[in-house]
């Protein structure tokens, strides 16, 4: 038998246990690569998916084997982030254009604003500060 054969016959004979080490170790890792969580969550899901995939190579009968599906599994992953990344920079939902969307639509709306505003009135106010925007343009 091949070697991705003794893989795929690793994976048919996983125990419970490694199974829920393998899914800790793939959600941690996930986790500790997004921006989803803070810094020191991104520590703590650092370290719960090294545990993980360190216990899932140690109940594992076959070292090789194991070690073998996490670099697997850490490539699928990778090529998941690679594919949405790319969809959306192909369908333009990059931040930057979010951003500058929400800076036109704010400039749009004071200008309407202005024009809506009597002349008089116009003269007496002074600029407003613009709010300064940290997030995506739909959190606005």
């Amino acid at each position: 038998m091949s070697v991705l054969g003794d893989v795929f016959g690793s994976l048919q004979a996983m125990s419970q246990l490694q199974l829920l080490l393998a899914f800790v170790g793939c959600i941690g890792y996930a986790l500790a690569q997004g921006g989803l969580i803070s810094s020191k969550g991104r520590r703590i899901a650092w370290s719960a998916s090294l545990l993980a995939v360190i216990g899932f190579a140690l109940e594992s009968t076959e070292w090789m084997n194991a070690a073998m599906l996490i670099a697997f599994g850490i490539v699928g992953l990778g090529l998941f982030v690679a594919g949405v990344w790319l969809t959306s920079r192909l369908l333009g939902f990059s931040q930057a254009r979010a951003v500058a969307e929400a800076a036109e639509f704010a400039e749009n709306a004071d200008a309407a604003e202005d024009e809506a505003t009597p002349a008089p009135a116009q003269a007496q106010r002074a600029p407003r500060p613009r709010p300064q925007q940290s997030g995506p343009a739909h959190s606005v």
